[in-house]
């Protein structure tokens, strides 16, 4: 058996971080795919993952494809790796099918395993209705975080999605922030 490329184990590592299980590996002429799935509770959340073997310009019709996949196999969410760049219209398109881009060269490591960065994790929505009305808020209130920070990335979190930070603190113990994820536009 061949070994996999880097890219295809940082892919499946990163799925597994973001607590997807990942069982299928199918290899085509010019990509791999992965069929994530993430059991919570009720139904299962299923992802198509593309895997680019080489890296090249991505445009929208790629796009499309995935999209198309996505409808046939019934996943809410896709995921697009490899490119070495997207297209305006690509990253258009990519937003509003729901298809995640990431570029080949995105970071190799699980950045929560260094001691400096502080666990991040996506809020469910009663959390968050509870922050809310604790503090007497209006979801847009809340401090941001850009979709690109890299710990937003790493997690998957999209626009409109409240992120928690837990940071320990020597005089009041572990302390929670939230971050409203926003776009960098």
């Amino acid at each position: 058996m061949e070994e996999l490329p880097a890219i295809v184990i940082k892919t499946r590592a990163l799925l597994t971080m973001r607590d997807y299980v990942v069982d299928e590996l199918f290899e085509y002429e010019n990509r791999y795919v992965m069929y994530p799935i993430k059991d919570s509770g009720a139904d299962a959340v299923r992802v198509v993952t593309w895997i680019l073997k080489e890296s090249k310009v991505v445009g929208v019709a790629l796009v499309r494809e995935v999209a198309r996949e996505m409808e046939e196999r019934n996943a809410r969410d896709g995921m697009l790796v490899g490119g070495l760049r997207f297209t305006p219209a690509a990253k258009k398109s990519a937003r509003t099918a729901r298809v995640e881009l990431i570029e080949g060269t995105y970071a190799s490591f699980d950045i929560f395993q260094h001691e400096l960065v502080s666990k991040h994790s996506i809020v469910s929505a009663d959390e968050i209705q509870l922050v809310l009305s604790h503090y007497g808020i209006e979801k847009n209130q809340l401090p941001r975080i850009l979709r690109d920070d890299p710990a937003a990335k790493a997690l998957g979190a999209k626009p409109g999605q409240v992120v928690r930070i837990e940071r320990d603190s020597a005089t009041s113990g572990i302390v929670y922030y939230y971050r409203l994820v926003v776009d960098s536009n």
